[in-house]
C-alpha cells in the first residue's frame, strides 16, 4: 500500500506514532510531501511531488515501522534529492 504524507495529512495505514514522526520531520525539513510506494518488498521514496522516485533510495517493508531507520532512510533521500536538483541547474 503506498503511503503519502503532507504536514497535516495522511493516506495509508500506518499507525499514528509513525505518521507523527514523519510530520515532525516534514516539518523541521520544510518538505511538503512524503510518498512511500511499495516495489515489491521495498519502498521507494518520492519527496515534495516529484514525478520520479529519489534514486537508489529504497526502505525494506521490514523498517517501516521502525522511527530511526524511517527517519534516517528519509533524510538520506533529502540530501540526494538536493543533490539532484543541484545538478539540473
Amino acid at each position: 500500500m503506498r503511503h503519502w504524507f503532507s504536514i497535516r495529512s495522511f493516506r495509508g495505514d500506518l499507525p499514528p506514532e509513525i505518521v507523527r514522526t514523519v510530520q515532525g520531520w516534514m516539518l523541521a525539513k520544510e518538505v511538503g510531501e512524503v510518498s512511500l510506494e511499495p516495489v515489491g518488498r521495498y519502498y521507494m521514496v518520492r519527496l515534495n511531488a516529484d514525478t520520479s522516485p529519489v534514486p537508489g533510495v529504497y526502505l525494506p517493508e521490514s523498517a517501516l515501522l521502525e522511527k530511526d531507520t524511517l527517519l534516517d532512510l528519509l533524510q538520506t533521500a533529502l540530501e540526494i534529492y538536493y543533490d539532484e536538483m543541484n545538478l539540473d541547474q
